[in-house]
């Protein structure tokens, strides 16, 4: 693998967590009415909810980066078979 196309992986995978990220506080926000643990003072916020929102948190981006490596892949596939065939 070149290194535009591990800049194309890094990339991808850093923008999708970063997205991920964000989706992830809105949605706890719009579920419990307040901030993401993440952002709260740990003192204020509650163990079992900090672990809930690890949790969370944890089960989405793997699943993310999972399939954002996947289709990178698919795509540098396609992009190697094309300058092969050129």
């Amino acid at each position: 693998m070149d290194v535009t196309n591990k800049l194309i992986s890094l990339g991808s995978v850093a923008g999708a967590g970063f997205v991920t990220d964000k989706i992830i506080d809105k949605g706890w926000e719009l579920v419990t009415g307040r901030p993401s643990p993440a952002k709260e003072d740990e003192e204020t916020v509650e163990l079992l909810e900090m672990l809930v929102f690890a949790a969370v948190s944890a089960v989405a981006l793997t699943l993310v980066r999972r399939y954002v490596i996947r289709g990178t892949k698919k795509v540098i596939a396609k992009r190697e078979a094309r300058t092969q065939t050129a």
